[in-house]
């Protein structure tokens, strides 16, 4: 039998070719990881022409603590704004930050124990990225801040929820709850407070009971404070003078400065772990911009203190009035309010879902202009939903609450 030599060259022709057209698979883990937790239903405002009523990201109405015009006045030659930092940050800012934490914390703080980065979703993503490896596990205190889990999945590593605020738990049965979660893979504990989304704050006998254990199953804890300055009830617990040593405590210019634009933050933590992080930022955003670093040096001053204790009086009134309207529970801090919507979209009810969850209820409220986050972006939460009280003036939060109001029949 004679070969035919001419078509099994055109076949390893016609096989090279079709590789040649083809790229690479994107990494499967990208797939567990959303773009934006808010914005599947905004095409529906296509059409709409009525008032927006934006509470479904966590935002400010506000002027920032500190203006674009400010940062002009101040520029000069010894900032060179327009230019790289350290990837650490501005020497002046890390000192003026030091001087800041320290006061407030009660305890000192050196200049290793403190990272700027690029906002506090880079920080904390480049954070992860220093502690955990891949199939890693890192247990998020749920309802959890979103981007969160989000980060952990980026770095391959795996985000598990354990329900804990808004469950009305004993310290004896959180600790429980963490004990079931645990996992030999298990390497951090991620706690949030003040809150979001549900706006508790956490006292100084919790978080005392949650570090404690951290210690004892030798787990390092990252402790996001974004919302410290904004507590309602008593005065914010820092987490970091509870075990400085297992500690990383983030702090955001975004949200206690009104300064979301500027991207800067703070972490704070062991020399060690720090250097770690920096290595992750160096090769991937690398410095802080210059101008939100001089932003945020403005701002760690009486100055920005007077603009934060203003805007937390304001941020509780309205938050107080939507709850009351609600029907929910007044906000202890943070600027959100959580809600459970399950008699809502029960089976039966106006809003019944087929997949058990809020999307007929988002997709009204949408319809009427009233923008919310989805529950299932902060845990294991498909019938809740997101309020932010301070995204809009309070006279249009108001009007946007009244609309839920409204379509909930409460």
């Amino acid at each position: 039998m004679s070969i035919n030599h001419q078509s099994i060259i055109n076949n390893e022709k016609n096989d090279l070719q079709l590789n040649q057209s083809r790229v690479p698979d994107l990494p499967a883990r990208l797939g567990k990881v959303g773009r934006s937790v808010y914005s599947q239903l905004l095409h529906r405002l296509a059409n709409y022409n009525g008032e927006i009523y934006p509470l479904h990201v966590g935002d400010t109405y506000l002027p920032p603590a500190v203006s674009m015009s400010m940062i002009d006045q101040v520029e000069n030659t010894a900032w060179r704004a327009h230019r790289y930092t350290q990837v650490r940050g501005h020497q002046a800012l890390t000192q003026r930050v030091v001087e800041w934490l320290s006061e407030r914390q009660g305890m000192p703080v050196q200049e290793d124990e403190v990272l700027i980065t690029g906002g506090g979703t880079a920080g904390l993503s480049a954070l992860v990225g220093a502690l955990l490896m891949p199939d890693d596990e890192l247990l998020l205190l749920a309802p959890y801040w979103p981007l969160m889990a989000g980060a952990t999945r980026l770095h391959g590593a795996k985000p598990v929820a354990v329900p804990f605020f808004q469950e009305s738990l004993t310290i004896a049965q959180g600790i429980e709850r963490l004990n079931q979660a645990l996992s030999p893979k298990t390497k951090a504990l991620y706690i949030n407070t003040p809150n979001n989304p549900t706006g508790e704050v956490l006292d100084k006998k919790w978080l005392s009971a949650l570090v404690d254990w951290a210690s004892e199953k030798g787990l390092w804890v990252i402790s996001d404070e974004v919302y410290d300055l904004f507590c309602y009830e008593g005065e914010h617990q820092y987490t970091r003078p509870l075990d400085p040593k297992r500690v990383i405590s983030a702090f955001s210019m975004s949200k206690a400065f009104g300064m979301a634009g500027y991207r800067c933050a703070i972490l704070q933590g062991p020399p060690e772990v720090l250097s770690a992080t920096e290595k992750v930022l160096t090769n991937a955003l690398y410095s802080a911009a210059t101008p939100g670093q001089l932003a945020a040096h403005l701002a760690l001053s009486e100055q920005g203190l007077n603009w934060a204790k203003d805007a937390s009086v304001a941020y509780q009134k309205v938050g107080r009035e939507a709850a009351k309207r609600l029907g929910v529970p007044e906000p202890q801090g943070s600027t959100f309010l959580f809600i459970d919507v399950s008699k809502e979209v029960a089976k039966g009810s106006t809003f019944e879902s087929e997949q058990g969850g809020v999307d007929r209820l988002l997709e009204a409220c949408v319809d009427r202009g009233l923008l919310l986050a989805p529950g299932s972006a902060f845990g294991p939460y498909p019938q809740h939903l997101r309020l932010c009280f301070t995204a809009a003036e309070p006279e249009v939060v108001l009007r946007g609450v009244d609309i839920l109001v409204e379509l909930l029949g409460r």
